[in-house]
């Protein structure tokens, strides 16, 4: 069975975890990781890790999560996707992060796009994202919505394949 493992602070994530899912024929569980325990993460044989980028780098508390699963992780045959606007650094998200031992273990890695769900935002993230949208532009130009989401719909249906790939070969 295959666990798509997501933590999603404004939906987008949850999101794109849920649309994997559908890409999937096989038996497919997705979970917030905060609702689940060690014994579920066990029964797991596939599991796929959705990850968020929030101010440049890689959600903490899921970045925890694989380092405190790392030698249970290391057993299955599990993945990672990243949420993120700037998404073709994917990359440089993990490798800031995830040494060697969590990197070599993955079966398959893909940055799947973001989104940015403007009225879901607090005060503080309205302020950080006028300042870091004036360092490096996140927006298109002329973007005056409520909501912007950039996601790669074709690496998404190439990383569901994949992770379908995986778990029939189990």
């Amino acid at each position: 069975m295959i666990g798509v493992i997501y933590k999603s602070k404004h939906g987008a994530t949850k999101k794109i975890a849920h649309i994997i899912a559908m890409h999937v024929k096989s038996p497919v569980q997705v979970i917030d990781y905060q609702t689940l325990s060690h014994d579920d993460l066990k029964q797991f044989d596939t599991i796929v890790l959705g990850i968020s980028v929030y101010y440049g780098k890689l959600d903490e508390e899921m970045v925890h999560f694989v380092t405190n699963n790392q030698e249970l992780l290391s057993q299955k045959h599990y993945s990672i996707f990243v949420m993120a606007l700037f998404y073709s650094e994917f990359m440089r998200y993990l490798t800031d992060v995830f040494d060697y031992e969590i990197l070599k273990h993955t079966k398959t890695l893909a940055g799947l796009g973001g989104a940015l769900y403007y009225p879901d935002l607090s005060i503080s993230e309205k302020m950080v994202l006028t300042v870091m949208n004036k360092r490096r532009p996140l927006l298109p130009k002329g973007f005056h919505g409520d909501i912007y989401e950039n996601f790669n719909n074709e690496e998404i249906a190439l990383f569901a394949k994949k992770i379908e790939a995986i778990e029939r070969a189990n």
